[in-house]
């Protein structure tokens, strides 16, 4: 029986201090995201749920507000699916690089993370780091352990001193299988 105990208590205290993994390790995102976008005084807030597969490849699903609820929006490359759930059709489109704070969020953070040994220390220690990509700049808020890798739960994002954006991260789920029928409309 002592050692039934001994085995458990180490198998717990073992998984309690598993050691951290680099964000330019994960391979897929599963989350949800509540985005707030301040222009000339105006705020805008909308809820959608995002697969992404490293490199490219991004589903989004409008959750809110609820007169987008459903529309689907498909990133691959450069090229955008638009499926608008009202008209029951979809376009296809040239993607536009501002389109995706979230995505454009962690491939930054991936690429500083493969690069910079300074910042990938700082960055598994937990400690909010801020990226600056020419007049855009990223300040984390707030990190959490999420199966072993640090992830900005909340992001605000500034265009020079401006506040642009609020992201808020929910629901993450890392390197799970995402099938390709996602990104099919």
């Amino acid at each position: 029986m002592k050692k039934l105990i001994l085995a458990v208590f180490f198998m717990i205290f073992s998984f309690g201090f598993a050691e951290v993994k680099n964000i330019s390790d994960i391979k897929t995102l599963d989350l949800i995201v509540r985005e707030k976008t301040f222009l000339n005084k105006r705020s805008e807030e909308k809820v959608y749920s995002i697969k992404y597969v490293v490199p490219n490849l991004m589903r989004k699903e409008m959750l809110e507000p609820k007169s987008h609820q459903g529309e689907i929006f498909v990133y691959a490359d450069d090229t955008k699916k638009t499926y608008l759930p009202v008209f029951d059709e979809v376009h296809e489109d040239k993607a536009q690089p501002e389109e995706n704070l979230i995505i454009d969020t962690i491939v930054l953070l991936q690429n500083k993370d493969r690069k910079d040994e300074k910042f990938r220390k700082l960055y598994n220690s937990g400690k909010l780091v801020r990226i600056r990509n020419d007049n855009v700049r990223i300040e984390p808020q707030k990190m959490e352990l999420i199966e072993n890798y640090y992830i900005p739960v909340f992001i605000k994002i500034f265009d020079g001193d401006a506040l642009v954006a609020e992201l808020k991260i929910k629901n993450v789920k890392i390197n799970r299988e995402i099938s390709k029928k996602e990104f099919e409309l």
